[in-house]
């Protein structure tokens, strides 16, 4: 299986209400989007700076990962994100 890595940078388009464009997101607030998402705390990890990398299980339920991924616009916090995936699709007979 090939792991496809997705840098996307995340940014609304309006500016954010508080003052908070300074601050960089924290691993407590991507906890705090897992828990409200019912998701593992493993998928979202704060690598450094405005770094973030999102890694759903291969069978993740869609309503989560729509979930995690709704919370992190609705954050507006200056963040690189990277999404790993499997995109790949098996051959049959492939050996």
């Amino acid at each position: 299986m090939i792991g496809v890595v997705l840098m996307l940078a995340m940014q609304g388009s309006a500016p954010p209400v508080a003052t908070k464009s300074a601050e960089t997101i924290t691993q407590s607030q991507l906890d705090a989007m897992s828990d409200a998402c019912r998701a593992p705390r493993k998928w979202l990890k704060h690598l450094n700076g405005d770094e973030v990398r999102f890694r759903p299980a291969k069978r993740a339920k869609y309503e989560q990962v729509d979930c995690v991924l709704r919370h992190l616009k609705d954050s507006m916090a200056p963040m690189s994100f990277g999404f790993v995936g499997n995109e790949a699709i098996e051959e049959a007979g492939k050996q």
